[in-house]
């Protein structure tokens, strides 16, 4: 493998390769496109095999050159093309399984999701035992075509003062004011020298201070980026992505020891450390090697793992994330260990990115993705994770999109992508996230005749506070209240002279849009009707409150502190025992007691009717004691009948009862002035009498 395919394969994530300039001998010539095709130079390569493809009479020259020229415009990442020529390739060799899925990628790519599923399935028929593959690449297409209408939060912005027309991506933070990031732009390290895969420079590490506008965060403005060491930490060669500590003491860097030759081995993740203003020589961490690759490294908030990207021998195909924990004691990076098929899959796998809360960000062209490579998060620790879950447009695209970082909150952050629209072939795009704005509203009506009810009260708590939020209905009877994000909420509906309503529930907890909620409630009339406080019973021929009356009676206080313009009658009865006159003075007696226990616990006595009903009405009748012989009448009624004839009733008289407002007193009218005043602390002396007028 070159170091460039790995540089860009590994750290770009994938190789867009548009070759600016390069020339080969006997332009045009079979022998002229396999000798460049061979050097990597797929520009001179495929420009070649299309003039021969347009020339050659000879059969198996044309299949070659439909085949090579559709190749490379695919390794310079060339959708267009790569699609128009894998289409005359499957013209001129209809068995090529190889043609028939770059061509159904290329469609993918160039977002003819309904041709590509198309092809996909053309290709599950020539290839099934690739089925699970395929089927992965169709629900791709399709979630493409429903995903691109959804909402999405997201708002993604190219970062024109970083970008240029050449390849820049794989941003990093470093302290609190600068970005370093990957960039094989003009200028750099090697100065004019040429990469020859790409006809591009080598790759640098390049560093940006920016400062974010107090008053509108998204508003940012970026230094004009320059080298980072070029004495230490960029070589001659390429060198590519990089991760900090926490301290920003220690860099892994990634660097390619490939030469201009295609002569060298591998990328390595190289340690270097800090010293006042000044970077060490990077050297190898122990784990990578030669014999292959290895780059791309994220460190946890601790820095005792790394999650890095590797085609090491043991992991499931292609390019795996791993992870190596650091050694206290023996202060080296110990045996690093595959994340498992819940991450990996048969293709690649890169540009790892671990959060503080074990949430990790990569990129992917083997799960269902969009385009080429995918942003994708999933959460977890050392082989346990959870089912990676794609970002979704606009984080991802129909191109390839990776190495992104976030934020702490992960509302903000960037990435780096290759989509249409961009200043070059990689540039590198900040996201952010809309505020999530939900709100409550609702209307309040009567539940028996459904008429809005103006002036109800909402009493709404959150799970995140202590304190409650009250709101009043409007003249349509509607509210609106704007609520806080991950809070659970209980809310209830109120009013004089109303039963509360029951309470209800709602929650922005797992919201990831804005939402309008909906909650209305109806509220039943406490009514005007007279009813029985059960439970206020009496003694024969007593008129104390017993204890257990009392507790009904407190519960009775309660009603009347809520409803404060609530005035009542207190009326008492009487089994039909005794006289009926004694009986009307002794339910009278057992009214104004209700009434005395109501007064004693605060309830003004002018909201407050005792009256006395005897035994006029009895709430048991089978029993009565009518008739010449009423003592022998009463006695067929049990004692237990007769307790519940001795008891209160409560009778509303008014819901809209005010207290009278005091009478203004006449005020004094001041002494005239030379009116002697009394010495102090003296009694003023008493005035003379006014003689009676003569009659």
């Amino acid at each position: 493998m070159n170091k460039r395919y790995y540089l860009l394969n590994l750290i770009l994530g994938i190789s867009f390769l548009t070759i600016l300039a390069a020339c080969g001998s006997k332009k045009g010539s079979i022998a002229a496109a396999r000798e460049a095709y061979q050097k990597k130079e797929f520009f001179v390569a495929g420009d070649n095999y299309r003039k021969v493809y347009s020339s050659t009479k000879n059969k198996d020259e044309k299949i070659e050159a439909t085949n090579k020229a559709a190749e490379c415009y695919w390794l310079m990442n060339d959708m267009k093309n790569a699609e128009s020529w894998y289409r005359k390739a499957i013209k001129v060799d209809p068995k090529n399984t190889d043609n028939q899925l770059r061509l159904a990628k290329t469609l993918k790519n160039n977002q003819k999701f309904e041709e590509a599923i198309v092809e996909f399935k053309n290709y599950q028929k020539m290839t099934p035992e690739n089925g699970e593959a395929v089927n992965r690449q169709i629900k791709g297409c399709e979630n493409a075509l429903k995903w691109k209408n959804d909402k999405t939060r997201y708002v993604v912005e190219n970062v024109k003062g970083l970008n240029t027309r050449w390849e820049d991506f794989a941003p990093q933070w470093f302290k609190k004011d600068q970005l370093y990031f990957t960039s094989d732009r003009e200028k750099g390290v090697s100065g004019s020298t040429m990469y020859g895969w790409t006809g591009n420079g080598y790759t640098d590490l390049y560093t940006s201070t920016y400062k974010v506008d107090k008053k509108n965060p998204n508003n940012i403005t970026y230094q004009a980026p320059a080298l980072a060491d070029k004495d230490h930490l960029n070589g001659k060669l390429n060198d590519g992505a990089i991760a900090f500590d926490s301290r920003f003491a220690t860099a892994y860097v990634t660097r390619c020891n490939y030469d201009n030759n295609l002569k060298g081995k591998s990328c390595r993740i190289y340690q270097s450390n800090l010293t006042g203003t000044e970077w060490s020589d990077p050297e190898p961490v122990a784990f990578s090697s030669d014999s292959f690759n290895c780059g791309q490294p994220s460190l946890t908030k601790d820095g005792q793992i790394m999650y890095f990207s590797s085609d090491m021998p043991g992991g499931l195909g292609g390019k795996d994330i791993w992870f190596a924990t650091f050694s206290k004691r023996s202060k080296t990076w110990g045996d690093p260990v595959n994340l498992g098929p819940i991450v990996n899959t048969e293709d690649d796998e890169m540009f790892p990115t671990i959060l503080e809360d074990g949430s990790l960000y990569f990129a992917s062209n083997g799960h269902v993705g969009l385009g080429g490579t995918d942003i994708f998060v999933t959460k977890g620790s050392g082989i346990d994770w959870s089912d990676p879950i794609n970002m979704k447009s606009p984080i991802n695209s129909h191109g390839d999109d990776f190495a992104m970082i976030l934020t702490k909150d992960k509302e903000s952050g960037y990435f780096s992508s290759n989509r249409d629209g961009g200043k070059g072939q990689d540039d590198i795009y900040r996201f952010s996230m809309t505020p999530l704005v939900f709100t409550l509203s609702g209307v309040v009506r009567n539940g028996k005749t459904k008429a809005i009810m103006p002036n109800a009260t909402i009493t709404l708590t959150s799970s995140n506070d202590t304190g409650k939020v009250i709101l009043k209905t409007d003249q349509v009877g509607s509210y609106k209240v704007t609520l806080k994000n991950r809070t659970d909420y209980e809310l209830f509906a109120s009013r004089q002279m109303f039963y509360d309503s029951k309470l209800e529930e709602k929650t922005t907890k797992g919201l990831e849009q804005s939402a309008d909620l909906i909650q209305d409630f109806e509220l039943n009339s406490l009514g005007l009707e007279t009813f029985t406080l059960r439970g206020i019973l009496y003694d024969l021929d007593k008129a104390n409150i017993r204890p257990d009356a009392a507790k009904v009676l407190d519960s009775l206080i309660l009603v009347l502190n809520k409803y404060p313009t609530l005035k009542i009658e207190l009326g008492s009865h009487t089994d039909c025992r005794a006289d009926s006159l004694y009986n009307i003075n002794l339910s009278q007696r057992r009214a104004d007691s209700a009434v005395a226990y109501l007064v004693r616990n605060g309830i003004d006595t002018m909201r407050l009717v005792s009256k006395g009903y005897g035994e006029n009405m009895l709430e048991v009748t089978e029993c009565a004691c009518e008739g010449p012989n009423e003592r022998e009448q009463g006695l067929k009624c049990t004692e237990a009948q007769h307790q519940l004839n001795r008891r209160t009733t409560v009778k509303v008289l008014d819901i809209y009862w005010e207290k009278p407002k005091p009478k203004p007193t006449a005020p004094v009218a001041p002494a005239p002035r030379g009116t002697p005043r009394p010495p102090a602390g003296r009694p003023a002396p008493a005035p003379a009498p006014t003689p009676a007028p003569r009659r």
